[in-house]
């Protein structure tokens, strides 16, 4: 990147075509993660903590979804119509759940069915 001065004594920058195609792309890259946000915005998020213990296998994705909502076992099974110990065998990994079972907890955390799935 270079200055430079024009005939009225205004300042230019003069850029190589590779800075400006990096400005272009970054400025892209911008505009879609803008774009992204505010499609999500109100959409349940996870603590640095619940995902990286999802992440790593530690902790079931439905057990991180469920404290991210801030629901016990029993509370989450009321509100998607699903037995408590259905919820606890899923979290400890015992059972795997019916696709329709799934769609239900995911309906009641505001999450896709991808997320719950281990």
């Amino acid at each position: 990147m270079n200055e430079a001065v024009n005939l009225q004594g205004d300042k230019m920058i003069v850029l190589s075509e590779t800075e400006y195609l990096a400005l272009i792309e970054d400025a892209g890259d911008i505009a879609v993660a803008e774009q992204a946000k505010a499609a999500s915005s109100g959409a349940p998020t996870l603590s640095t903590d619940l995902l990286v213990a999802s992440l790593d296998g530690s902790m079931h994705p439905l057990t991180a979804w469920r404290k991210a909502a801030g629901l016990s076992q029993a509370a989450l099974a009321h509100k998607s119509g699903i037995r408590t110990s259905t919820v606890c065998n899923i979290e400890k990994g015992r059972i795997d759940p019916r696709v329709s079972t799934v769609k239900a907890l995911a309906d009641v955390l505001g999450v896709d069915i991808d997320d719950l799935i281990a």
